[in-house]
């Protein structure tokens, strides 16, 4: 495995809890912006067990085929997942920020 990979395992691996993140937010943490097509083969070629149903497309859409099972393990970790596509995460790109109270 080259280094490139391993690094954009890393930052996968690295993924908490209701995190939710992009394929491009995953290559930009890895060190390498707009590489995030490599970051989809990775996740579907890998034998690693890695945390896949964290990661989605930049607009929140879940992986083709795998909706189901990703949804539901999205649900389980507090995500709100609505017509196929992530709509809020506790942590990540799709986190809401917190009401202001003035």
């Amino acid at each position: 495995m080259s280094e490139r990979d391993e690094r954009i395992i890393d930052v996968i691996r690295s993924l908490r809890e209701g995190e939710v993140v992009s394929y491009g937010d995953i290559a930009d943490d890895a060190g390498y912006p707009r590489m995030s097509r490599l970051v989809g083969r990775i996740l579907a070629t890998t034998d690693e067990e890695l945390p896949w149903w964290r990661v989605v497309n930049s607009a929140g859409r879940l992986v083709p085929g795998n909706e189901r099972e990703q949804t539901a393990l999205l649900k389980a970790e507090g995500v709100r997942v609505e017509e196929g596509r992530v709509r809020a995460a506790p942590v990540g790109r799709f986190a809401k920020p917190a009401a202001r109270r003035d």
